[in-house]
């Protein structure tokens, strides 16, 4: 797969087909305009509902409304040119499109002329994979969507008595909000937001980001998370928070200077409930970072090629927005590359590659944060060294841990933690989890309630007498995950300051 910044390359090394994948046509009809200027080489252009035309003018060249006519006359020209077809793709199962196609091959393959294909969906086929090279256009990146925000809000400045009130860090800001999105989506976002009351400031950028998140979750594959907790907010997972809070300064320019890349990722396996889908929310706010949800058992279509299709918008869109946190809740439910490997076709094992590829030679600073309950499900391949920087074990909360998330939980709900009485609580507690502490706090609130008294530490403690843990009804599995995990990975918990065994 090329890139976009091959365009030039490709064109002088004389290869004859160039397909660029893309829904954004205008952004490559700008591309391919400003490679026929450096080359200084004549464009023309197809569409199924205007024929073939050369760049410029308004006639079409006769009768070239149909594929193959429009083919037979870039055969015909001898004049070195760039020739882009829209949706040609769709007449593929055509064996005469095909057999031109095959013949443009072999005659562009003599001099600069070039045919360059455009489609959102591009497979090319077997016939033309000698001649072909594909190109997949990433999103914008920051450069590209600065000058559309400078065009965009010059352009709805004075004609459209929109007034702009920003500063230049406010822009850079603006500009950060919309990364992610196409330029057209991104153009929409901003005239939205500048005509809804004809004025842009940062109270805008809300509603910004309002709209992202629902252009994001189109698919439903990914999801744009807002920052709420903080590290501050976890109970306990001490020795994690702190590998954490070493390393996020490290997507830094300063970082960078002194010979550090961005952290990968971490992989968190533990208990159920125990605060391992917390502590990924938590970690984009402490960093400051755009946190994205990737539901992996979203991907899978009923349709040939759309699975696939769908992690790789995913994966793209995570990377455009990078510097970000990339959440992966419970990823052996739908990255374990295993289940229905003989009844999908392979399509499960291909997935779980494609996944594991791009952890690994991925060059953009999206940090990953999988979690996982189901130790047997993951395969080795997720496990090794280069995948993720750290594997951290989340176990049972320890008496300190719960001590704190009490506090913690009890603060949320505007209760005094002072008033309670946090080590017998915690005792209480023996064997909870996070989640099965705060669940005992909200059944006590309602029973404080239903008895018109303030909460006190024997509603708490009589809510979670009445509560049967998960580490007693599922002892055995937690403690074969326990042994499993002993020496191959870091225990979250614990005193940050001793050195903890590196992971497996």
């Amino acid at each position: 797969m090329e890139n976009i910044r091959d365009l030039d390359l490709l064109v002088v090394s004389r290869t004859p087909i160039i397909g660029i994948e893309s829904a954004e046509e205008e952004r490559v009809r700008a591309h391919v305009e400003g490679l026929a200027a450096r080359q200084d080489l004549p464009w023309f252009e197809w569409k199924a509902t205007a024929g073939l035309r050369r760049a410029g003018t308004t006639d079409p060249i006769y009768d070239t409304e149909k594929p193959a006519p429009a083919l037979k006359a870039v055969l015909e020209m001898r004049t070195e040119a760039l020739y882009l077809f829209l949706d040609l793709q769709r007449h593929f199962d055509d064996p005469a499109i095909l057999r031109s196609l095959r013949d443009i091959g072999q005659r562009f393959a003599e001099d600069r002329r070039c045919l360059i294909l455009c489609a959102p969906d591009l497979p090319i086929p077997p016939d033309l994979r000698t001649c072909a090279s594909l190109i997949r256009l990433e999103l914008p990146d920051a450069r590209e969507l600065k000058e559309l925000a400078v065009r965009t809000l010059k352009s709805l400045g004075a004609p459209q008595r929109v007034r702009i009130d920003l500063t230049l860090p406010e822009l850079e800001q603006l500009v950060q909000s919309l990364r992610g999105l196409t330029l057209a989506e991104a153009q929409r976002v901003l005239m939205r937001a500048a005509l809804d009351d004809l004025k842009i400031n940062r109270e805008d950028f809300k509603h910004i980001l309002e709209r992202k998140k629902a252009l994001i979750a189109r698919d439903g594959v990914l999801d744009l998370y807002p920052q709420e907790a903080t590290l501050q907010q976890v109970g306990g997972l001490d020795n994690l928070k702190d590998w954490l809070r070493r390393r996020g300064a490290a997507f830094s320019a300063e970082a960078q200077r002194h010979g550090l890349e961005p952290p990968r990722g971490v992989l968190l396996l533990g208990v159920q409930g125990c605060g391992k889908s917390l502590c990924a929310k938590a970690v984009a706010a402490e960093w400051g970072l755009a946190l994205l949800r990737l539901d992996a058992g979203a991907l899978y279509d009923k349709y040939v090629g759309e699975s696939e299709k769908n992690l790789r918008r995913a994966m793209q869109t995570a990377e455009a927005m990078a510097p970000c946190v990339l959440w992966i809740d419970e990823i052996e439910k739908g990255m374990s590359g295993r289940e229905g490997s003989a009844s999908d076709g392979g399509l499960a094992r291909r997935m779980f590659g494609s996944f594991v590829s791009w952890l690994q030679e991925r060059k953009s600073p999206v940090f990953v944060v999988a979690t996982a309950n189901d130790i047997e499900a993951l395969p080795p391949e997720l496990l090794r060294k280069g995948r993720f920087d750290e594997i951290f074990f989340v176990d049972l909360p320890d008496d300190a841990a719960r001590r704190s998330i009490l506090a913690v939980h009890l603060a949320r709900r505007r209760q005094d933690p002072a008033r309670f009485s946090l080590g017998d609580l915690a005792a209480g507690a023996l064997g909870f989890s996070g989640a099965e502490i705060e669940a005992a706090i909200v059944s006590a609130l309602y029973a404080s309630f239903a008895e018109k008294k303030p909460l006190s530490t024997a509603h708490v403690l009589a809510a979670l007498r009445a509560t049967v843990p998960l580490s007693r009804t599922c002892r055995e599995s937690i403690e074969a995950l326990r042994a499993w995990a002993k020496g191959r990975a870091v225990p979250a918990s614990g005193d940050p300051r001793r050195p903890a065994t590196s992971a497996a």
